[in-house]
């Protein structure tokens, strides 16, 4: 079930900002509208800002959360704003969900750029081999 195009992990510490990468002395931008990022957990909190501030910088951003009205209504209130943000529910400790999650990214965009994830994978014993 390969479908992530190129593996970028991001990791926003301070005020969520996301990096330039310097490349032969000038700034290289290396993401476009089309790049696809999914924030886990993200109804809330640090998630909530990462998908607006990934999303601020031009990105398709993919909000999941457990509770499906939650998840919702936070997406909605980034469309709103202007931000091109999807919904869809994930719960990342259900093996079922994660499989319908994964059927709906490759339907609907065929691949992942960004995978932003508040959990340790290892800790709750998904691979990154079953995307």
């Amino acid at each position: 079930m390969r479908f992530i195009r190129s593996f970028f992990f991001v990791l926003l510490i301070t005020k969520c900002h996301i990096g330039f990468y310097f490349l032969n002395g000038g700034l290289f931008r290396w993401w476009t509208s089309e790049t696809v990022a999914v924030v886990t957990g993200a109804n809330r909190g640090i998630g909530f800002e990462m998908v607006r501030q990934l999303a601020g910088h031009g990105l398709t951003v993919i909000l999941t959360s457990r509770d499906e009205n939650v998840g919702v209504e936070a997406a909605k209130i980034l469309q709103e704003g202007g931000f091109n943000v999807d919904f869809h529910r994930l719960d990342i400790l259900d093996s079922s969900s994660i499989q319908e999650f994964c059927e709906w990214i490759k339907e609907k965009y065929g691949f992942i750029d960004v995978l932003v994830s508040l959990k340790d994978f290892d800790a709750i014993g998904f691979s990154l081999d079953e995307l």
